[in-house]
């Protein structure tokens, strides 16, 4: 019987990502390793042990091989993925879900800021954020 899993990629390492609590107990978690899609992007080595040194230290299954094709598989049921901005995690989401019921799951704001705007270059997100940031819930209570 196919079985739930977690795809965690690299935008969403973490074990308190809300992702957890939207999947099944028995959900299987797992990091695809896709050597085609690191090249792509160019990380640097750092950014690369730097991924690969937490994924070791998460309870979870390191599969290599395309990420399309992982996830496609006949033996994975529902997909619960963490939600992303990165483009090549959208298109991944869109193809699979042709396939399989794919849960997206929302990351919770780092920030609440009064007036949201489409911020262009970070320090311009930083300037308003700041604020808030360091406040208990990122300033969700005030």
């Amino acid at each position: 019987m196919a079985e739930p899993i977690i795809w965690l990629h690299e935008d969403a390492l973490r074990l308190s990502h809300p992702v957890f609590r939207a999947a099944p107990p028995n959900a299987r978690i797992i990091h695809i390793w896709d050597d085609a899609y690191l090249q792509t992007v160019g990380y640097s080595l750092k950014r690369l042990v730097f991924i690969y040194e937490t994924l070791c230290a998460l309870p979870l299954e390191i599969i290599r091989g395309d990420r399309i094709a992982v996830l496609s598989c006949s033996d994975i049921g529902d997909v619960y993925i963490p939600s992303s901005i990165n483009p090549a995690v959208q298109t991944i989401i869109e193809i699979v879900s042709r396939e399989k019921k794919v849960t997206v799951v929302a990351e919770e704001a780092f920030v609440t800021l009064s007036k949201p705007k489409d911020f262009t270059r970070f320090f311009q997100y930083w300037g308003k954020a700041e604020k808030s940031a360091f406040l208990h819930n990122g300033g969700a209570d005030a």
